[in-house]
């Protein structure tokens, strides 16, 4: 089923600069940058090592504007939120903030996000895809309004052991006791900011979201304040391998959504091993049935962390054991925190009851071999403790 035509505008065919763009440019010495949902981004600031080294060691800022937000408003937006993102979507309570999965009537995942409850009426849906038709077809029945507000937003990551402290000292106050998905309502100057300390790198951190007319005074003023911690601005390249190590499976990469995949391609939340993002024995939700029927006679499909021997990273994204070709890796990269090659691989499902080595192809030809290994690769034991501990 391709995208709707209706969901498709002009700043998804053309190359748009972010809020941030304006200081991200200066910093970026490499001219190094990349695109999504078309906004330009950096891809790497000074050198990948560096950021990534900063990401767990230190205080780091990126921008996060290509994640789209949803804004959600109406009486009935908590009983949708449930149908919608696994009958647990609408649990979120105010201050707080959920990690959901959004799957399609036939149990195929269209994305994963964050569900942020600002305010007892403020509630606001971000994604790594636009979707905003299925949003609102979605409603129907429901007194909920779904609005697209990522052109009036900026976003970007506080991250790193040092982040906590780097804002206490730009005067955001009492973040020290904000636990893991915690949201607070924060003021510096006259700009109203929304904190959230949610990280998709693995690590502590936060995002910071304020009006896109305050982005470039907020970002300053952080930066700025922030000084004795030496932030670092780390771009999408730095990111994605602290995402890998993490576990967490990226859109496009990892699984394609259920709205723009060809045929054979979408995957479901269990194939992609996340099922704990859903309550499959409670409330009715979408694709719930088709889900529990996969559950029962078990997923064609498998998404698996693997580790690789050596220190090549392959070319030859191709997955074979002994019976052939059974699956392909999906990410890999030099992992700088385990110092291996780590992967995450789309293999079928049917061949891991029987082995848990597989082989890829290196550069020369010669055999690389791969054993699968629970995610996430990666646990930074900083990332949940209350108060962060600073650096």
């Amino acid at each position: 089923m391709s995208q709707p035509s209706s969901d498709l505008r002009t700043w998804d065919q053309a190359v748009r600069p972010t809020p941030l763009h304006q200081r991200t440019s200066e910093f970026n010495v490499t001219n190094q940058w990349t695109t999504e949902l078309g906004w330009t981004l950096p891809d790497v600031y000074q050198g990948v090592e560096a950021e990534h080294a900063a990401l767990r060691n230190a205080c780091t800022l990126s921008d996060l504007n290509a994640l789209v937000t949803y804004q959600l408003a109406g009486r009935d937006v908590g009983a949708y939120l449930n149908r919608l993102a696994g009958g647990c979507g609408g649990n979120v309570k105010t201050g707080a903030s959920r990690r959901v999965v959004l799957s399609n009537d036939q149990g195929a995942l269209i994305a994963d996000g964050v569900i942020l409850r600002s305010t007892d009426k403020d509630w606001f849906l971000t994604l790594a895809v636009r979707c905003l038709d299925w949003l609102t077809l979605s409603a129907s029945g429901f007194d909920c309004h779904v609005e697209d507000v990522s052109e009036q937003l900026c976003t970007f990551a506080v991250e790193g052991p040092s982040a906590c402290a780097a804002l206490l000292a730009a005067g955001c106050g009492g973040l020290e006791a904000l636990r893991p998905g915690a949201v607070r309502l924060l003021q510096i100057g006259t700009a109203n900011l929304v904190v959230a300390r949610v990280s998709a790198t693995g690590g502590l951190g936060y995002e910071v979201r304020c009006s896109a007319e305050d982005a470039l005074f907020v970002f300053d003023r952080i930066y700025r304040d922030a000084a004795l911690f030496r932030p670092v601005l780390v771009g999408q390249h730095a990111r994605d391998v602290a995402r890998l190590e993490a576990g967490h499976p990226k859109v496009g990469r990892d699984y394609h959504p259920a709205t723009t995949a060809n045929r054979g391609e979408s995957r479901t939340v269990l194939e992609l091993g996340l099922g704990g993002l859903i309550g499959i024995e409670g409330d009715p939700f979408s694709g719930r049935s088709a889900l529990k029927k996969q559950q029962l006679s078990g997923a064609k499909h498998a998404l698996v962390g693997l580790e690789l021997d050596g220190s090549e990273v392959p070319v030859d994204l191709r997955l074979s054991d002994a019976s052939g070709v059974v699956g392909k890796l999906t990410s890999v990269s030099w992992s700088p925190s385990l110092k291996r090659i780590v992967a995450l691989a789309d293999v079928e499902a049917k061949v891991l009851g029987s082995a848990n080595r597989f082989q890829v192809s290196s550069r020369t030809g010669s055999a690389i071999s791969a054993a699968i290994v629970p995610r996430p690769f990666y646990i930074c034991p900083n990332a949940r403790r209350t108060p962060p501990d600073a650096h």
